[in-house]
């Protein structure tokens, strides 16, 4: 098996403001698996927050050259658990190359990943939202007016305009919101505003305290009235059953717990604890979309908009129009992605 590994920048449209800074272009490195003359790819972002860089993923991924060259890929899993001890160390970079493996497996089977894992949905899938970042109340309708017809916004805040650009949404919109803070509220802050924001038909907050501040979760999970949800508190699948005791649920990405080979069951294991599961994404392009979207029947909420908010395209696979989710019809294997880098 051969490896590669691309380094992808992705331009955003509009400069994306949300709590801890600001972002105008993703940078991600492409995990491309090639065995049997078929390929599989897979994405991931740097995260600051997390202290991931490209780079550092970069060099950790080509380390496993060598372990790749007589290997065979017949099973996702073993393949998974085979370069865990160099990967573990970096969720990040194993989702890359885990990904990839699911993408070049279900090509191999000539099915996609969904069908393979059972996972076709019992009803339509949910609906994915739209995120509009932190800026005046001006320019966030700016935004919106560019996309004004999603079911569904998911609005940082965690700066000086969000009650205001909130009311001024709910002037234009009968859409569903969720308000994302990414930590950067404290429970005095967090309870003066949710019974409007409760009001103006907000569903939930995410993450509306830094992720320690345990103390601050038991008071919202008593007093608040709209329902929270755990980003940056639930980082891996350990974090499941501590979270299941403060929040109603928990939003998950195959990057914070390992890959896709991870990633159904720590979705299964929220689910049995009783948590509501949202399917969450980064700044990505259509490549981690589409791989994510393969566990969109799991999911009670999906933010799957990564591809609306860039410039660059990578491809085709699946894709959204107005927060539905659309899976390609034609040559639809493994994730469904067909890459072409322009």
């Amino acid at each position: 098996m051969k490896i590669r590994v691309i380094r992808v920048d992705l331009p955003l449209k509009h400069v994306l403001t949300y709590a801890r800074g600001s972002i105008s272009v993703a940078r991600t490195i492409v995990v491309e698996l090639e065995q049997d003359g078929l390929r599989g790819h897979g994405e991931v972002q740097e995260n600051p927050y997390y202290q991931i860089t490209v780079e550092e993923m970069t060099d950790l991924v080509q380390q496993t050259k060598d372990m790749l060259d007589d290997y065979a890929l017949a099973d996702p899993v073993a393949m998974w658990r085979f370069l865990s001890p160099v990967l573990g160390v970096s969720r990040y970079a194993q989702t890359a190359v885990d990904m990839a493996a699911c993408d070049l497996w279900g090509k191999m089977c000539n099915r996609p990943l969904w069908q393979i894992w059972r996972m076709r949905p019992t009803s339509p899938y949910p609906l994915t939202s739209f995120t509009l970042g932190i800026d005046t109340v001006d320019q966030v309708m700016e935004r919106f007016h560019e996309n004004p017809n999603w079911p569904v916004y998911k609005i940082k805040m965690g700066g000086k305009h969000d009650m205001p650009t909130l009311r001024e949404l709910r002037k234009h919109t009968n859409a569903v919101f969720r308000v994302d803070v990414n930590g950067m509220w404290n429970v005095e802050k967090t309870l003066h505003n949710a019974p409007e924001m409760k009001k103006l038909g907000v569903e939930f907050i995410e993450q509306p305290l830094p992720p320690d501040d345990w103390e601050g979760m038991e008071i919202l999970k008593e007093q608040c009235p709209l329902p929270i949800m755990a980003d940056e508190s639930c980082v891996c699948e350990a974090d499941i059953d501590r979270c299941a005791e403060y929040f109603f649920g928990v939003n998950l990405k195959p990057c914070k717990v390992g890959g896709l080979t991870p990633m159904r069951q720590t979705m299964i294991h929220a689910r049995e604890k009783g948590l509501k599961v949202q399917l969450g994404s980064g700044i990505e392009s259509t490549i981690a979309m589409s791989a994510s979207a393969q566990f969109a029947a799991l999911a009670d909420y999906l933010d799957l908009d990564g591809p609306q908010l860039i410039e660059k395209k990578v491809g085709t696979g699946v894709r959204s129009e107005n927060g539905a989710l659309i899976f390609p019809t034609d040559d639809d294997t493994g994730t469904g992605i067909r890459v072409s880098f322009r």
